[in-house]
């Protein structure tokens, strides 16, 4: 019987934040420890959290403050001495990062420190993230998001990646470290579990009538995610048909604006947002919609297309190296390059609903058992050749 690993988790990012990043390392630990092994995350502080309840057991929250030029997320700071002797405690076998920031330092500080496996997962394509920044965008500010990423992982036993998409752009940083792609899995249980009941009411809340075609949009919603387009190629559609909605799960710094164009295109009878949706019911809001809709390029997975599919919903978005194995184009969706693609999807995607309300649904995704029976060998790997190169490091 092999024997149960203790991970060390550490991310800037944590349930009950709403992001992609969030969900997967939320999802990662709920895994692992359904799986039999011990897991302690390193996150900043939340006061929206209950401590007492089951999902904080081993969860140390870390003194944060907002970040400057993004209010919503949160950077830590921890005192090192401190936390590290926390860390030390634990007997760690293994150190996983999930940002390159504050606690993604203090897990780097740690594995070097008590000479721990590294293993670091890159989730973020920072130069679609550049305007948070306030700084100008050029091949100068993007070369250092290069120096910055390789500097990070120098010493890493091994970069996990979701797609060969971010393989590509790790090798545009000229990162030397082992790469391997491991896509989130998702808890396809819980994507079909959805409340007809609760459909129905989402439908009913926001006027929706048996008849309309609803596209639907979940993510954060902020410039990268890029909804002004889907905004404005839903104005164009609307003039081609007429029962259709648009509905825009989820919030964030681009929402005002964002009803402000809707209203100027006059669009208010047929775009709705709904604001922040609790994740644990995501799964009714998507079965809400006809047609999961993005134009986002910033992903690095596009977990959320995959939940969509996973719902039963077909996908009309842009298209996008990510989407490998998620999307087939006119199969179980339609992959646009502009607006006029976009409308031609639309009605492809509109006439095969008619002739078969199931269609696209049936499409392969990568499991949570797939991605955590990856997972767990990765480390177990990670952790015999780590051994073995100290061994040899120290019998010279």
């Amino acid at each position: 019987m092999k024997r149960r690993m203790r991970v060390g988790i550490f991310t800037d990012t944590y349930y009950p934040e709403i992001s992609g990043v969030a969900t997967s390392v939320y999802e990662l630990r709920n895994s692992l420890i359904e799986a039999g092994q011990e897991v302690f995350v390193f996150t900043v502080s939340n006061h929206e959290v209950d401590p007492t309840d089951s999902s904080e057991t081993h969860v140390y929250r870390i003194p944060s403050m907002p970040f400057v030029t993004l209010k919503e997320r949160r950077i830590g700071i921890p005192i090192l001495k401190n936390y590290l002797k926390i860390i030390k405690k634990f007997n760690l076998d293994l150190i996983h990062t999930h940002t390159e920031f504050s606690l993604g330092g203090l897990g780097k500080r740690a594995a070097a420190k008590f000479n721990l496996p590294h293993i670091h997962t890159y989730h973020t394509l920072y130069e679609n993230y550049m305007h948070y920044l306030k700084i100008p965008e050029n091949d100068f500010t993007y070369s250092l998001v290069g120096k910055f990423i390789k500097k990070f992982t120098k010493n890493c036993d091994l970069i996990i990646v979701p797609t060969e998409k971010v393989i590509d752009s790790m090798r545009g940083y000229k990162v030397e470290r082992p790469l391997k792609v491991i896509p989130t899995g998702l808890d396809l249980d819980k994507f079909r579990n959805i409340d007809w009941k609760k459909v129905e009411e989402i439908r009913s809340r926001y006027e929706i009538k048996s008849d309309d075609t609803v596209l639907i949009s979940i993510c954060r919603v902020s410039q990268e995610k890029k909804l002004d387009q889907i905004i404005r190629f839903f104005h164009e559609l609307s003039k081609t048909t007429s029962k259709i909605k648009l509905m825009i799960v989820g919030d964030g710094p681009a929402k005002t604006e964002l009803e402000e164009l809707s209203t100027e295109f006059g669009l208010n009878d047929k775009v709705v947002f709904t604001g922040y949706a609790d994740w644990e019911r995501i799964q009714d809001y998507y079965a809400a919609g006809n047609i999961f809709v993005s134009a986002s390029q910033s992903e690095t997975q596009g977990l959320t297309y995959a939940e969509a599919l996973s719902t039963g919903i077909p996908i009309l978005v842009r298209q996008d190296d990510c989407l490998k194995d998620v999307l087939y184009h006119k199969e179980n969706g339609y992959g646009f390059t502009n607006k006029d693609d976009f409308i031609r999807g639309f009605h492809y995607i509109n006439d095969k609903l008619a002739e078969d309300s199931s269609w696209g649904s049936h499409s392969e995704i990568f499991s949570k058992q797939d991605f955590i029976d990856t997972i767990i060998s990765t480390y177990e790997e990670v952790c015999s050749n780590h051994k073995e190169v100290f061994l040899k490091n120290r019998l010279g």
